[in-house]
């Protein structure tokens, strides 16, 4: 157990609009926090206001002001400008208290546009550390909102607009989840012992078709003590991968997987962006890349598979995901996605293949 006792939760949301329901969530957050007498741990509500100036800016229990944020004479050309703005603000702010051990979880509620004044600064928090948004957008294509990272996020179902009982429940649920993210990395401090730590840390890419694959590898790599961290190449998955390889994190990469290159070059639905496979070159870490999954294509629902790959082999991987093999060899050959030397003689999900790349990966580590 952590020897501090006393520790801040951040809640975030536009005081001008949602006031009522900010102003419950701190009230709930300190009540819970504060009746269960299982441990003696303390929490207390820091209120951070991103809404317009108003009379609610002002409230008494807010912590931290639009003003406080940034300077009441700063200019803003747009809407979106303004949203930017108070974002920045934000992101720069939560850091620094982070960096600080001043706040040791944060809350965030808001629609569209609240939504979107926290999202990166909640990104830029560290993995691991505890952090909510609750929103009425989480209900479609919350990537924008959440990016690669481990938020969590709850649908309000109702807007945020006016206390009722569901919504109550809601954010009482919201409130719940964030104390106790708190309260257990408190009592149960992360368990990495002296073992892991001196264990090398690899990062592996893998799809339901190269699954096989990953698995021989891993443990090839488990064997020579080391800790193997697995993505799924699903766009974000690579995204992840990405950037904890530019946060060196890993000491080798095993990318078996390059099927969201493929996304990215063909329209499907599970691109990383343009930055994948730049990662590993440019921190100068072991890599040994494959092409599993790199003919494949991935879309939606089946009816969202465009007009030109429906005469192709369509697998239906479940009412959410449509794959399939989309490039045919002079497609691939001319996409200039990736340049690898394959071995004619054997498939990915040969276990002599995977536990070749494994081999050939340690043996590049070695000689760092």
């Amino acid at each position: 157990m952590s020897a501090q006792t006393n520790f801040n939760i951040a809640i975030i949301g536009t005081c001008d609009t949602k006031l009522e329901e900010l102003l419950y969530l701190c009230d709930y957050v300190f009540t819970l926090s504060n009746s269960l007498k299982a441990d003696s741990l303390s929490i207390t509500p820091v209120l951070i206001n991103t809404g317009k100036p108003s009379d609610s800016s002002y409230h008494q229990k807010i912590s931290m002001s639009i003003h406080s944020l940034f300077p009441s004479s700063t200019t803003y050309s747009s809407r979106n400008d303004l949203i930017a703005t108070i974002g920045g603000a934000l992101k720069s702010y939560l850091l620094d208290l982070v960096r600080n051990d001043r706040i040791h979880g944060v809350l965030a509620i808001g629609g569209s546009c609240g939504s979107s004044i926290v999202a990166d600064a909640l990104q830029s928090l560290p993995f691991g550390f505890p952090k909510v948004l609750l929103s009425t957008m989480a209900s479609g294509d919350i990537k924008p909102y959440i990016g690669c990272s481990d938020i969590s996020v709850l649908y309000s179902v109702v807007d945020i607009a006016g206390l009722n009982s569901l919504l109550k429940q809601v954010l009482e649920n919201a409130a719940g989840t964030v104390v106790g993210m708190v309260k257990s990395r408190a009592l149960m401090p992360s368990i990495v012992g002296s073992n892991a730590e001196q264990k090398k840390k690899v990062a592996i890419s893998m799809f339901g078709i190269t699954t096989p694959a990953c698995d021989a590898a891993r443990a090839v790599l488990e064997k020579n003590n080391c800790e193997v961290y697995v993505f799924h190449a699903t766009g974000s998955g690579g995204m992840a991968m990405e950037k904890l390889i530019l946060d060196g994190t890993f000491d080798g990469i095993l990318d078996l997987t390059t099927t969201e290159l493929a996304d990215e070059a063909f329209g499907g639905v599970l691109s990383a962006g343009s930055e994948r496979l730049k990662g590993a070159a440019k921190a100068g870490i072991p890599t040994v890349v494959s092409t599993g999954a790199l003919d494949c294509i991935n879309f939606g629902p089946k009816e969202t598979v465009p007009e030109k790959y429906k005469e192709r082999k369509i697998h239906v991987h479940n009412n959410a995901t449509t794959f399939g093999k989309f490039l045919r060899g002079a497609e691939a050959q001319n996409s200039s996605l990736v340049a690898v030397e394959e071995s004619k003689d054997l498939d990915i999900n040969d276990e002599k293949f995977a536990e070749g790349a494994a081999a050939a990966l340690l043996e590049a580590m070695g000689n760092r």
